[in-house]
C-alpha cells in the first residue's frame, strides 16, 4: 500500500502549499520538509518492497512508513474538506475561537506526524536501499493487457480427464447405495482440486443424474450454521436470515427431502469428526444416490469424511508445459525457440502445479526479451525458506506488478476466502481508498478497469462470470488470498463481530462476514490509527455507531448505522446503506463533500432526499434499488456534474425535477426513467439528451397510462431517442398507437439483447424486431390491437426471423394471430423458453428447440402445435376451459423427455389416459391444481417409474387408482382441498418420505394405512378442524423426523407435550411443534401489523415492470 499512499500524500502536500492552506495553518516549512522526505523515501520504495521479504527490519520500517502516511493523509484530507466548506476563504473563520483551536490542533498533529516521518527518513539510510525510479512509464511495458475482452472464460483444463471420469463414474454408480455417498479429492494447494470438482459438477451426465446440485465454499471455518445458510442461499436464490441452527436445519431438510442431490464442499480444513457427523446426519434424507463431493488438502480430513478418497497427482511436465504455453504465448501459438527453452526450465520449477504454471505464464506473456525470462528463472524468490514453489511463483508474479497495482491486489485481502467479489464494486472501493486515480483523459473508473484487467490477465483472479447485463463477479484462489493476506498483515481483517473487541491498532480495512453470536457486542472505544474501510456483510450489528463515527472512514457498507452520526464521517467516499428503516436522509448527510458512491438498497420506507443534496459535488455514482416509497429523486440533480451512474430518475412536475436535469450528465450503465406522464412538452424530453449518453447500455421508460394522452406520449418517446449502442430497452405504460421512428430503425437497435414492452395498450404495430441479430429475450404484454409481432417484409427463401431469440414471453394480447405476417419464413430456431398467457388467437408452427413452455388461456390448436415436441422438459398449462385431454395423448412418445407437468384450472379435463402416461417415462413432477372435474389418474400411473413429486390441489372428484404402490420413486405427496376418499389411495406407496395434507374440513380421523407408511420422514397436517386423534398405529412411523400440525384444534390439544392423550404416539419424533396457545396481540402489535400491511399492500401494487427492471439479470436469465 505504501507507494500508492505516498503518491497521494505527496500530491496532496503540493495542493496544501499551492492553495496556501499550509501558510494559513502556520506549517509552511513543515510541509516542505515533509514533501522532501517522502519524495526521497518514495524513490527507494521498489527496492525496499523487495528486501522486506527476507528482512524483517525492512518490513517493520515499511509498516511504520505506511502507518504514518495514513495519519498524514487523514490530516491533509481534513484540511481540504474544511477549506472547501468555506469556499477557500480562510479569512471568514480566521478569528473564530473554535477555528483558532482547530488550527492549533491541526498544526500540533502535523508536527507529530512530521517527527515520525523524519525518523523514518533517517532510518532508511542504514538499509542502503538502491535508488529506483517508479514512474509509470518505466513500468508500463506492453499495453496489450489494457484491451477489454467481451467474454471471460477459464483456460482449457489439461491432464484431468481421467480423474474426472473416475469421479463421475463413482457418483453415477452411487445411485445403488442407500447410504449418503462421499468422495474426497485430496491434493496440495494449487493442484487443481476445485477445477476438477467444477469439471465434475458441470458434466452433462451429472446434470442429468442429479435433481439438485449445490456448491458450498467451506474454507477455514467449518461452521454448521454457515454451511446450512449456503445450501439455502444456493438453492432458493436468497438469504432467508434464519438465525438459529434449528431453523436452518429445518429449511435444509425441506430442500433436500426426496431429492437425489450432489453437494460439493470445496476447500475443507476441519479435522473435527463431531462437526462432520452432525452435518452428515442432517443430510441423510435425500433419496437413494445422494452424494457429497469434498475437496481438501488434508488426508486426515478425507479419511474422516469420505467413503472414497481420490488423491490428486501432480500434472505431468507435458500437461504443465501445455498450460504454461497457453498463458505465456497465447492459444494455438508457438513461442520463440530461445524463450521456449527458458520456459521449459520454469515448468520444472512448477512441480506439477497448474496454478504456478498459469501464474508464471501470465507473468511472462507480455515480456519478450530473453533477459526478462532469465531473471524470472534465476529469481531469489525460488530460494525463500518459508515458501514452497507454488507460493514462490505467486510471490514472484506479485513483485513483477507495477507498484501502483500492488495495493489494488492486496486490498482484496479485506474479503474472506472464497468470497464472490463484484468487479464494479471493487473498483469503487479502490477509488474510495485512493488506490486508483484519474490519469490524463482517463477517468478513475477506466483506470480501475485497466487495473482489474491486468490482475485478471496475470491470473490473480479466477472463476470469472458475466451475466447478460454485463455484471462481472469473480473469486481469488485461496493461495492467492494467502499471498495478499501475508503482505497486508494486520492492515486487513475479515472477521466475526466478536473479534472487534480485540482489533490490532494498525488495522485499516475490516469486513464483517459472519455474525455467529446472537448477542450484540459493546464495541470498545479502542484506539485505531486510521480505519479506512468497514464492510458489514452479515446481519446488522448494534453498538457500532460510536466506534465508527470517530474514524476517518473512506468506505462504509452497513445497515444498522444511526444516520445522525454520518456527519462525522467527513472523509467518506463510498457509502452503502441497506435494509434501513429511514424515511429520508438527514440534512447533515450533505456535509459528506468527498462522497463518490452512494448506494441505497432495500430502504423500503425512504421517500425523499434532502434539499441540499447537490452539495455532494464529488458524487459519481447514485444507485437506488428496492426503495418503493421514493416519491422523487434529488432536487436539481443536474448540478451534480460528476455523476456517471444514476440508475433511477423520477420525473416531477416542479422545477428542478424535470428531464432537463439529465442534459449535461454523462451517465452510463442503467437508467430507469419513471413518471414520464409529467413531461409537459416534447422539448423537455429532448433536453434529457439520451442520444448523447454513449455509455448507457440499459434504458427503461415508464408512464402512468391513466394520466397521459397517446399523442403526447408519442412525441415524448420520439424525443427520447438513445444512442445506437443500447443493449437492453424496456417501455411501460406507453399510450401511443405506434412506436417512434428510431425504434423502427434496425440500425439503431441492431445491438439490442433484450426488449420489454409492457402494457402499451394502444399500440397497433411493433417494430421489426425479428431482424435484430443479437436479440435474446423479447417480452410483450398488454397490447389489445397487435396482430403480428413483426409485420415487416421477409423473403422466405433467404431470410430468417428472430435467429438468436432464446426466451419469448407473450401476455395479454387478445388479437395476436401470428409471430410474423409473412408466412413460410423460418423463425425462432434457438428458442428455449416460451411463455404464452391469454393470447387466444395465436397460432405457431412446431418449435422443436423449445424446452420449457408455460401456456395460459389460449387455444387447443396452439397448445398441440407446441407440445408436439420430443425435446420439451417442462410444461405448465393453465385455464384452457375447453381442453378435454392433454395434447400428445394420441402420439406415443411425443412427451418422452418431459420432466415436469403442471395442469391448472382446466375444468373439462377428467383424466390422464393410460396412453399418455405410458409415454411420460421421464416425468419427475406432476401437479394438478383446481381442476373441478378431474376424476382419475388411470391405471397408467404404473408407467411413471421416475415420478418423485405429486401435487393435487382442489380436485374434489379425484380418487387415486388402486396401483399407487407401483410408484417406486415417489418421495413427496401433497394433497389439498380434495375428496376425503383420496386418502385411502396412499396405502402402499413404497418410498414416500414427505406427506402434506391440507384442508380436509369434514374429516374426523386419518386412515390406518398412514401408520403403515414406515418410510415417511416428514408429515404436515393442516386445516382439519374436526380431526380428534391420530391412528393407533402412528407409533410405527419410526423414521418420522418432522411433524407439523396446524389449524387442527382438537388434535393439537391431544398432542400436547407430556400431557396430551396422543402424546405417546408422537414422543419419538425429533422435530415437533410446540402447540403453545397464542397470546392476544397488544395495541402496539395491532398498530405495527396494520402499518406493515399498508406497506406490503403498496409493494404488491408495484407493477411487474418495476420488478423486472430491478431484477433484470434474473428476469432475462435464459
Amino acid at each position: 500500500m505504501a507507494e500508492a499512499l505516498l503518491g497521494i500524500v505527496i500530491e496532496n502536500l503540493g495542493s496544501f502549499v499551492r492553495e496556501e492552506i499550509a501558510s494559513f495553518l502556520g506549517v509552511g516549512e513543515l510541509t516542505q520538509r515533509l514533501s522532501g522526505n517522502l519524495t526521497a523515501i518514495r524513490a527507494v520504495l521498489k527496492d525496499a518492497e523487495k528486501k522486506q521479504i527476507t528482512n524483517d527490519l525492512v518490513r517493520n520500517w515499511l509498516q511504520k512508513l505506511g502507518d504514518a502516511a495514513y495519519v498524514l493523509d487523514d490530516i491533509l484530507d481534513e484540511c481540504s474538506i474544511t477549506s472547501k466548506a468555506h469556499g477557500g476563504n480562510k479569512c471568514i473563520t480566521s478569528f473564530h475561537p473554535m477555528k483558532i483551536l482547530a488550527r492549533r490542533n491541526i498544526g500540533k498533529r502535523m508536527k507529530e506526524v512530521a517527527k515520525r516521518i523524519d525518523d523514518i527518513a533517517e532510518e532508511r539510510i542504514k538499509f542502503g536501499f538502491q535508488l529506483v525510479g517508479v514512474t509509470e512509464e518505466q513500468q508500463r511495458g506492453d499495453d496489450e493487457w489494457r484491451q477489454t475482452i467481451s467474454t471471460v472464460t477459464e483456460p482449457k483444463v489439461y491432464g484431468r480427464d481421467k480423474d474426472k471420469e473416475q469421479i463421475v463414474e463413482f457418483l453415477l454408480n452411487a445411485s445403488d447405495s442407500e447410504e449418503l455417498s462421499v468422495c474426497s479429492i485430496v491434493g496440495v494447494g494449487g493442484q487443481g482440486k476445485t477445477t476438477l470438482a467444477q469439471m465434475v459438477f458441470n458434466d452433462e451426465r451429472v446434470k442429468t443424474h442429479f435433481d439438485l446440485k449445490i456448491w458450498v465454499c467451506v474454507s477455514d471455518d467449518f461452521s454448521l450454521l454457515k454451511i446450512l445458510e449456503s445450501i439455502i442461499e444456493n438453492t432458493i436464490g436468497k438469504n432467508l436470515d434464519l438465525l438459529s441452527l434449528e431453523s436452518r436445519k429445518k429449511k435444509v431438510q425441506d430442500i433436500l427431502q426426496n431429492k437425489r442431490y450432489l453437494l460439493v464442499l470445496d476447500d475443507v480444513w476441519s479435522e473435527d469428526q463431531e462437526k462432520w457427523n452432525k452435518l452428515k446426519s442432517l443430510l441423510q434424507l435425500g433419496k437413494k444416490g445422494a452424494s457429497i463431493l469434498v475437496t481438501t488438502r488434508l488426508e486426515i480430513v478425507a479419511s474422516i469424511m469420505g467413503t472414497k478418497v481420490h488423491p490428486l497427482a501432480q500434472l505431468s511436465d507435458d500437461d504443465i508445459w501445455s498450460l504454461f504455453k497457453q498463458h505465456a504465448f497465447g492459444a494455438n501459438r508457438e513461442g520463440r525457440a530461445d524463450l521456449v527453452e527458458i520456459g521449459q526450465k520454469l515448468v520444472r520449477k512448477c512441480v506439477g502445479s497448474p496454478l504456478a504454471a498459469k501464474v508464471l505464464g501470465s507473468l511472462l506473456r507480455f515480456k519478450s526479451d530473453e533477459h526478462q525470462w532469465i531473471s524470472v528463472v534465476e529469481s531469489e524468490f525460488w530460494n525463500l525458506a518459508d515458501d514452497n514453489h507454488v507460493m514462490s511463483a505467486l510471490r514472484l508474479s506479485y513483485f513483477n506488478l507495477k507498484l501502483s497495482l500492488r495495493p489494488c491486489f492486496t486490498f482484496c485481502a479485506v474479503f474472506p476466502k472464497d468470497f464472490e467479489m463484484d468487479k464494479e464494486e471493487l473498483i469503487k472501493l479502490w477509488m474510495a481508498n485512493g488506490l486508483v486515480i484519474s490519469r490524463g483523459n482517463l477517468q478513475m473508473e477506466h483506470v480501475g478497469n485497466e487495473v482489474w484487467n491486468e490482475l485478471y490477465q496475470r491470473s490473480f483472479f479466477q472463476e470469472v462470470e458475466s451475466d447478460l447485463v454485463g455484471n462481472i463477479t469473480f473469486k481469488m484462489h485461496d493461495l492467492v488470498h494467502d499471498l495478499a493476506q501475508s503482505i497486508m498483515g494486520e492492515e486487513c481483517v475479515s472477521c466475526d463481530v466478536s473479534k472487534l473487541t480485540n482489533l490490532p491498532i494498525r488495522v485499516h480495512h475490516i469486513s464483517l462476514c459472519d455474525n455467529k453470536s446472537k448477542d450484540d457486542y459493546m464495541i470498545p472505544f479502542q484506539k485505531v490509527d486510521s480505519l479506512r474501510t468497514f464492510l458489514e456483510y452479515t446481519r446488522p450489528c448494534k453498538n457500532l455507531d460510536a466506534f465508527l463515527s470517530s474514524t476517518p472512514l473512506r468506505a462504509l457498507c452497513i445497515s444498522s448505522y444511526q444516520l445522525s452520526s454520518l456527519k462525522n464521517l467527513i472523509h467518506l467516499r463510498y457509502l452503502v446503506l441497506y435494509g434501513s428503516d429511514i424515511t429520508t436522509l438527514p440534512a447533515s448527510f450533505c456535509k459528506l463533500q468527498k462522497l463518490q458512491t452512494l448506494k441505497l438498497l432495500s430502504c423500503y420506507f425512504l421517500s425523499s432526499f434532502p434539499k441540499q443534496f447537490t452539495k455532494l459535488q464529488d458524487l459519481r455514482h447514485l444507485i437506488i434499488k428496492s426503495c418503493p416509497s421514493l416519491k422523487s429523486t434529488p432536487f436539481k440533480i443536474g448540478e451534480l456534474t460528476s455523476l456517471q451512474t444514476l440508475n433511477y430518475f423520477i420525473v416531477g412536475l416542479e422545477t428542478g425535477f424535470g428531464l432537463a436535469e439529465l442534459h449535461n450528465l454523462q451517465l452510463g450503465g442503467k437508467l430507469y426513467i419513471k413518471g414520464l406522464e409529467n413531461v409537459s412538452i416534447e422539448e423537455d424530453a429532448r433536453k434529457a439528451n439520451l442520444i448523447g449518453k454513449k455509455d448507457l447500455n440499459r434504458l427503461y421508460l415508464s408512464w402512468d397510462h391513466s394520466k397521459v394522452s397517446g399523442v403526447h406520449a408519442e412525441r415524448v418517446l420520439e424525443a427520447l431517442e438513445p444512442h445506437s449502442g443500447l443493449k437492453h430497452i424496456g417501455v411501460d405504460g406507453y399510450m401511443g398507437t405506434q412506436f417512434p421512428r428510431w425504434m423502427r430503425n434496425t440500425s439503431i437497435l441492431r445491438g439490442l439483447v433484450s426488449i420489454i414492452l409492457y402494457d402499451c395498450k394502444n399500440c397497433r404495430q411493433l417494430p421489426p424486431f425479428g431482424k435484430l441479430p443479437c436479440l435474446d429475450i423479447l417480452y410483450v404484454s398488454g397490447m389489445r390491437d397487435i396482430k403480428y409481432i413483426d409485420d415487416d417484409l421477409y423473403e422466405p427463401a433467404t431470410e430468417k426471423a428472430f435467429t438468436s431469440l432464446k426466451k419469448l414471453t407473450l401476455k395479454g394480447l387478445p388479437n395476436l394471430e401470428r409471430v410474423l405476417e409473412v408466412e413460410g419464413v423460418e423463425m425462432l430456431p434457438q428458442l428455449l423458453n416460451l411463455d404464452i398467457r391469454n393470447v387466444p388467437k395465436l397460432t405457431l408452427p412446431p418449435l422443436a428447440s423449445v424446452k420449457s413452455l408455460f401456456a395460459k388461456g389460449g387455444n387447443e390448436e396452439l397448445l398441440k402445435s407446441i407440445v408436439n415436441n420430443s425435446n420439451l422438459k417442462s410444461l405448465s398449462i393453465s385455464e384452457f376451459s375447453k381442453l378435454i385431454e392433454l395434447p400428445g395423448t394420441f402420439e406415443f412418445g411425443t412427451l418422452s423427455a418431459l420432466e415436469s407437468l403442471t395442469i391448472h384450472c382446466c375444468n373439462e379435463i377428467e383424466s390422464l389416459s393410460e396412453h399418455l402416461l405410458q409415454g411420460l417415462r421421464s416425468l419427475r413432477t406432476l401437479a394438478i391444481h383446481e381442476c373441478g372435474r378431474f376424476k382419475s389418474l388411470s391405471d397408467g400411473m404404473r408407467h411413471l417409474t421416475c415420478l418423485e413429486t405429486l401435487e393435487i390441489y382442489n380436485c374434489p372428484q379425484l380418487v387415486f387408482p388402486h396401483n399407487m404402490n407401483s410408484l417406486t420413486s415417489l418421495r413427496r405427496l401433497v394433497l389439498s382441498d380434495c375428496n376425503e376418499n383420496i386418502l385411502d389411495g396412499i396405502e402402499g406407496i413404497p418410498s414416500l418420505q414427505s406427506l402434506s395434507l391440507y384442508y380436509f374440513p369434514s374429516l374426523t380421523s386419518l386412515p390406518d394405512c398412514l401408520g403403515a407408511i414406515t418410510s415417511l420422514q416428514t408429515l404436515h397436517i393442516q386445516g382439519f378442524p374436526k380431526l380428534s386423534s391420530l391412528p393407533d398405529n402412528f407409533q410405527q412411523l419410526q423414521n418420522l423426523q418432522k411433524l407439523r400440525i396446524c389449524g387442527c384444534p382438537k388434535l393439537e390439544k391431544r398432542c400436547k407435550r407430556g400431557i396430551g392423550e396422543d402424546w405417546h404416539k408422537i414422543a419419538h419424533i425429533p422435530d415437533l411443534p410446540s402447540f403453545e396457545e397464542t397470546t392476544k396481540p397488544t395495541i402496539c402489535d395491532n398498530i405495527l401489523s396494520a402499518w406493515k400491511k399498508q406497506f406490503w399492500d403498496r409493494m404488491v401494487e408495484r407493477s411487474h415492470f418495476d420488478w423486472m427492471v430491478e431484477n433484470e439479470h434474473r428476469e432475462i436469465d435464459v
